[in-house]
């Protein structure tokens, strides 16, 4: 279930009795697609240890992607693997093989952190899909929505 911060319970707006040296801060989402030319795609990069890495192409296949693009909120990859360019700095992941029912990338199986045999020539993206179903007892059932100007309905 995905939620706005303002939909939790709280004593309401202005009402505290904190310092700033109390502020909280998050990280919303430790994947992010880059140099797609949509929100929807891009170059698979994943937050680990501080700092932003890339993802390796081998072995990636239509349930990574699939994890990837439901994590991002997109519901399913149309294209598993396609490429985004080459990014920079850390390649995070290798030899990716998720099931497909993993909520995040991150929770699939993998050769391990930073352990990789492959250069960013190989960095994999994903193109994912416009439309999704809501509120079915399986992932092939339940209500069309459709992504648009930012928003699912």
């Amino acid at each position: 279930i995905l939620m706005t911060l303002d939909q939790c319970s709280f004593d309401g707006w202005g009402v505290h009795d904190c310092g700033h040296d109390e502020d909280a801060g998050v990280v919303c989402k430790s994947v992010r697609l880059m140099e797609g030319s949509s929100i929807k795609e891009g170059r698979v990069e994943i937050f680990h240890n501080g700092s932003w890495g890339t993802v390796c192409d081998d072995y990636f296949t239509q349930p990574d992607a699939n994890v990837v693009c439901r994590q991002m909120g997109y519901g399913t990859a149309r294209r598993p693997v396609a490429f985004f360019g080459s990014g920079t700095g850390d390649i995070w992941l290798d030899d990716v093989n998720c099931y497909g029912s993993e909520q995040t990338l991150e929770s699939c199986p993998h050769k391990g952190w930073g352990s990789h045999n492959c250069g960013h020539s190989e960095d994999v993206g994903v193109i994912c899909n416009d439309i999704t179903l809501v509120g079915g007892s399986l992932r092939s059932e339940g209500r069309v929505e459709i992504y648009q100007s930012g928003s699912w309905g």
